[in-house]
């Protein structure tokens, strides 16, 4: 069988005219915001619960139609965000492969659980193949030639494009849940998932005016209306200064805007160990220390594993900022 993929491998190598197909980009899911094509996944309209029947068809973020004949015990995962929720919904052992990140702890949140999976997809088309994998799970930014080579190998590949909204996250959850027949498993996850982000705005206090925030980077980049950030700061309660000020999706400011917006809170994404640093080297910067944000002292560092993740996780960043801004 496998002789066959890399037949079929080798003649859309020839006919593309590709020398050499290397692994997809370093992922990284900005939690601020994204820059993906227009247009939902398609969960399914109708999802018949467990047990339902195989083949199952569904249409995934670019519109490709994905055939899945059976229920899948091969699964490989190409993203960071399908990684965290098939660890949370689905058996192990059905997990042929994850993606390279799901260890790294700069960014991962399942770090322990991914040790259950030997699997890592780390060596491009040929690597997966080798897998013999009936479903394979990528993301819009995933490069298109690498994911045309997987479909003329005849894998079932199902492309995610939505991250910006906190609905997306839920239905890729559910979309997950479905592609692999577990239905329930990705619904329970949904409930406690919604269960989680009452519990965090239940500990948001009745406070007039709400705190205008905004997000802010060493390099000098926000996040505006339409991004996952923005949603962030309307769960708990506070407005994004940035989006007041009309800017979409992400955006590179001056410092001369910092210092005329007057932000009363700043947040910024830190890795584990470099919370200290990213804080003291924010405060240095004349336009941020200018600010109520930092005359008060005022700069929330999330950690990026929260702060950058599309699954779930999200959770841990609502609940960090709920504690931070309020004391709660």
């Amino acid at each position: 069988m496998f002789s066959e993929f890399k037949r079929n491998l080798r003649f859309v190598m020839f006919m593309v005219g590709l020398l050499a197909v290397g692994i997809i980009g370093v992922e990284i899911f900005r939690r601020m915001g994204t820059t993906q094509p227009s247009g939902p996944v398609a969960a399914p309209s109708s999802a018949s619960g467990a047990g339902a029947v195989f083949p199952r068809e569904l249409k995934d973020g670019s519109g490709y139609s994905v055939r899945i004949e059976k229920k899948p015990i091969r699964i490989v995962s190409q993203t960071l965000a399908t990684d965290e929720i098939l660890l949370a919904i689905c058996d192990p052992k059905r997990i042929a492969a994850l993606s390279s990140l799901a260890e790294d702890p700069t960014y991962s949140n399942i770090t322990s659980e991914a040790k259950q999976v030997a699997g890592r997809t780390t060596q491009g088309v040929e690597q997966i193949l080798e897998l013999s994998p009936d479903l394979v799970f990528v993301a819009s930014y995933s490069r298109t030639e690498f994911v045309e080579l997987l479909k003329a190998a005849k894998s079932p590949v199902f492309r995610f494009a939505n991250f910006d909204r906190i609905e997306d996250i839920k239905t890729n959850i559910r979309t997950v849940g479905y592609a692999i027949g577990d239905e329930p498993a990705a619904a329970a996850l949904i409930d406690q998932m919604n269960r989680d982000i009452q519990a965090v705005k239940a500990r948001i206090p009745q406070t007039k005016p709400p705190l205008k925030v905004m997000s802010y980077s060493l390099g000098g980049f926000t996040a505006g209306s339409g991004t996952l950030f923005d949603e962030m700061l309307r769960t708990v309660g506070v407005i994004n200064l940035t989006a007041e000020k009309g800017i979409t999706g992400i955006a590179k400011i001056s410092p001369e805007k910092l210092t005329e917006w007057q932000p009363d809170v700043i947040v910024v994404g830190a890795d584990v160990g470099t919370f200290d640093d990213v804080k003291r080297k924010l405060l240095a910067e004349p336009a941020v220390a200018s600010t109520k944000a930092g005359k008060s002292n005022r700069i929330i560092v999330v950690d990026n594993r929260h702060y950058l993740a599309v699954s779930h996780h999200l959770v841990k960043a609502l609940n960090t900022l709920v504690t931070e801004l309020y004391g709660q």
